[in-house]
């Protein structure tokens, strides 16, 4: 069942509406966190071993609402997500069985770090991550890195890059799927281009949707904005794949 506080998330944002949008990410984090388990048994549990990818979720959701308690000047709130986001990432990491999961739960720490602004700490924690990964190397790294936990270890950076088109999944791995470096490159990637994706956001004063389903060269719509044709739906939302505002239907 998808998380309905996400969709009124979705909503804020294409109204500019930061602190419902923080607010509703908030609420969309706590409901994955609490109800990890889907009715057929995925999903995993946020305080037992085994497969995470729904928390994960609520750890993401977490700090876009960071982001966007940034956009609206919420600087405590902002803070108090990222600072929530750390002791959950580090306690899976603690925990979790699998060498490589401790990696990706190092990650949100790193991220957590840089919706906090504590560009130091962030660093020290990429460089972490890197050495897990290091020190981890699974037999299909690409089967690894399309996992659900991966995904969503991406959605800060996927979702802020957003507003200059800079970064695809792609990016995020090493150019070997096979090679030791695959996932170790992630870390580093993520070093370099979180920082600039928050910054970018900041200085903007925008946060764009997310992309969701696209569709390119839709003639039953038109961008009031800029005039194009490239649809994003996502969230309910029927919005223009590079303004992020509702498309018009000739």
């Amino acid at each position: 069942m998808p998380n309905p506080h996400r969709a009124t998330a979705i909503t804020a944002l294409v109204e500019q509406d930061w602190q419902t949008a923080g607010d509703a990410y908030t609420r969309a984090a706590h409901r994955d966190l609490s109800d990890g388990e889907r009715g057929d048994g995925s999903g995993g549990d946020v305080l037992a071993p085994g497969a995470r990818d729904r928390p994960a979720t609520g750890l993401s959701f977490l700090l876009t609402a960071g982001l966007c308690y940034r956009l609206a000047g919420a600087e405590d709130r902002a803070r108090y997500r990222a600072l929530t986001v750390a002791p959950l990432a580090l306690d899976a990491r603690d925990h979790v069985r699998d060498g490589v999961e401790r990696a990706v739960c190092q990650e949100f720490v790193a991220d957590a770090a840089v919706v906090r602004g504590a560009e130091d700490a962030a660093a020290d924690a990429y460089d972490r991550a890197e050495r897990l990964y290091q020190a981890n190397h699974p037999e299909e790294p690409l089967s690894v890195a399309t996992a659900p936990l991966f995904d969503a270890a991406n959605g800060l950076l996927l979702h802020a890059s957003r507003n200059y088109r800079g970064v695809e999944w792609d990016d995020l791995h090493g150019p070997d799927p096979e090679g030791e470096d695959y996932l170790a490159h992630r870390a580093r990637y993520k070093s370099r281009t979180v920082p600039e994706a928050v910054d970018r956001v900041l200085e903007a004063g925008q946060l764009h949707l997310p992309r969701g389903s696209t569709e390119y060269n839709n003639d039953t719509y038109r961008c009031p904005d800029c005039g194009e044709h490239d649809v994003n739906y996502v969230g309910g939302e029927t919005v223009c794949l590079y303004c992020s505002v509702r498309v018009e239907e000739r």
